[in-house]
């Protein structure tokens, strides 16, 4: 009996021995955290479109002014997310979305153009020459660009857009003739991409508009608006003003040289088209020498200033 005793006992005591020379099982794996999200909701509150008679800025919805908005958000210098509207959608100036905790840039982008630009690289956003396969047309354009964080929960960021563009604007004070069927603007000094992280042009464009004008524009003066971003606050355009018939030849023709732009500012040319500078008409007398061009500052309530010169 007292043997089995000690089997018993030597079974158990070696076992201890064998169970306190077993290192312990320790649960290292760290628990996976849920990556937090927000919602968050960007609202084009209003657009900075000029400056009224008073001085104050002038803002308006900005349904009044484009009908495309362009909107994307970037992390990290990519792309992450982007939407684009047309005015008429229910959500016209507003989005919504969800997006991880993190610090962001948000670019919105508002134009009236043919057909959207592409938004993968805000630094370079292509308008292209409205003739060309798939152009977009050069509209006035407003931009937003700015950093956003992001936080878990829900948050609203209220935005306001500003003119990116200028424009030249031509108006004749003699009348259409009957075999003039189109025009022709072509303009160098200024760009056709746009760098919204400055608000400039960002290359040296050749830009090329083509109007039509039909037999109801016969016998009444015309005007015509071009747009281009400048690569600074100011610039200047070489711009070519052809007339052509159904042949297309091109019976009228003028050049204006060395024209002073300003952003968000109007810089408009008025005098007689149809006679000057024709192929086929001689030119008129040159001006007393002594009288010189007027230049007039006007204010407009949705352009900051017109530059006013005649030709």
């Amino acid at each position: 009996m007292k043997n089995n005793l000690l089997s018993v006992l030597c079974v158990l005591l070696t076992g201890m021995l064998l169970l306190s020379c077993e290192k312990p099982v320790i649960d290292d794996t760290v628990p996976s955290e849920t990556t937090a999200m927000g919602k968050v909701t960007i609202r084009v509150a209003d657009v900075e479109a000029g400056w009224s008679a008073s001085t104050t800025r002038a803002l308006v919805n900005v349904s009044e002014v484009c009908t495309r908005l362009c909107f994307a958000v970037y992390k990290d210098g990519s792309r992450v997310k982007s939407k684009n509207q047309a005015k008429g959608d229910s959500d016209f100036g507003t989005l919504s979305l969800e997006l991880e905790s993190g610090d962001y840039q948000i670019l919105v982008l508002a134009h009236s153009g043919n057909s959207n630009p592409t938004t993968t690289n805000p630094a370079k956003i292509q308008f292209t020459n409205p003739e060309s396969s798939g152009g977009t047309g050069f509209t006035d354009t407003f931009y937003y660009y700015g950093n956003m964080t992001v936080t878990a929960g829900s948050s609203k960021v209220d935005i306001s857009m500003k003119r990116a563009t200028s424009m030249f604007r031509v108006v004749t004070t003699d009348v259409k003739p009957a075999n003039v069927k189109k025009f022709q603007f072509y303009y160098e000094g200024g760009s056709g991409t746009l760098d919204a992280t400055t608000g400039y042009g960002c290359v040296n464009s050749k830009q090329s508009v083509f109007v039509t004008t039909g037999d109801e524009l016969t016998g009444k003066t015309l005007q015509f608006d071009m747009f281009t971003f400048l690569h600074s606050e100011k610039g200047t355009l070489n711009i070519t003003m052809k007339a052509f018939n159904a042949n297309e030849d091109i019976v009228y023709e003028k050049e204006f040289e060395n024209v002073s732009m300003q952003r968000n500012c109007i810089t408009r040319y008025t005098g007689k088209y149809f006679v000057a500078d024709s192929p086929d008409k001689p030119d008129e007398p040159e001006p007393d020498p002594e009288e010189p061009k007027s230049m007039v500052v006007m204010v407009d309530p949705e352009w900051a200033n017109i530059f006013d010169f005649t030709f």
